[in-house]
């Protein structure tokens, strides 16, 4: 029977504590950083998923800006769009509940040599085992952590697995309360489309103003040029009848539209 010993549980603890008291920009860079200190690995991928009625959405992708091998938002973006090709890997982001598995437990060799994603990872990335962390909350898919590693460190061991299922469900709960989706979310982006006619992408915009997020630095997150963000930005103040970011904050205030997702 696995149990951690009294050094393992100081560890978990504290690991928990840094993850419930992160920010919403530092969540999932801590939560990485708790990742490494119980299962060590080379490379660390994350997504935020937007859950459609006949579709998951790999957004936000995120590489961890530590580890051996941190590869490109465009390599992030092409490794989820080959994912979703494999009816396999698909499959498993409807399940109703959180999933922590490793791909060879899932997967047979096939996976691994005829399929696109797993070609990318093994030849491009120069990875050999994985671990998949899959977070659901009330049926919702919010994000989704790939843990990677190198031939030489070996595949991933079943103490490591026991101690990442243990954190799972503060992680789930701390992902879901920075998630578009939740309930403050829908709300909000229900207000914010029907108050003002915003579209979704600048129902995003306006969230990311409301956390002071410069032009720059929103182009960046949404990985779009600046001059796209200033046209939405104007369009936003257009529609709501203002004429500064501080306005709109302002404005999202008094609607008790604020946002506060990843």
């Amino acid at each position: 029977m696995l149990q951690l010993n009294e050094q393992e549980c100081w560890q978990m603890t504290e690991g928990l504590t840094r993850i419930i008291t992160a920010s919403v920009e530092d969540l999932r860079h801590t939560v990485f950083e708790v990742l490494s200190e119980i299962a060590p690995f080379d490379c660390g991928v994350s997504y935020v998923v937007k859950n459609d009625p006949d579709a998951k959405h790999c957004l936000e992708p995120m590489a961890y800006k530590n580890a051996d091998v941190v590869p490109s938002v465009q390599t992030l973006l092409r490794a989820a769009e080959l994912a979703h090709k494999s009816s396999a890997y698909n499959s498993l982001e409807w399940q109703k509940k959180s999933l922590i598995f490793r791909d060879s437990d899932m997967f047979n060799d096939a996976f691994f040599t005829q399929t696109e994603i797993g070609r990318m990872v093994h030849d491009e990335l120069g990875m050999s085992y994985a671990c998949k962390i899959f977070l659901v909350h009330d049926g919702i898919l919010v994000g989704k952590f790939w843990l990677l590693r190198r031939k030489e460190r070996g595949n991933f061991e079943e103490k490591e697995l026991f101690r990442l299922r243990l954190l799972e469900p503060i992680i789930t709960r701390a992902m879901y309360k920075y998630h578009p989706q939740n309930e403050e979310g829908r709300r909000a982006k229900q207000i914010l489309k029907e108050n003002f006619g915003l579209t979704d992408r600048e129902r995003q915009i306006t969230g990311l103003i409301c956390r002071g997020m410069s032009n720059k630095q929103i182009a960046d997150k949404l990985i779009c040029a600046e001059a796209t963000v200033k046209k939405h930005v104007t369009a936003i103040a257009k529609k709501m009848d203002v004429s500064s970011r501080s306005e709109i904050f302002h404005r999202c205030v008094m609607e008790k539209a604020v946002q506060n997702f990843i």
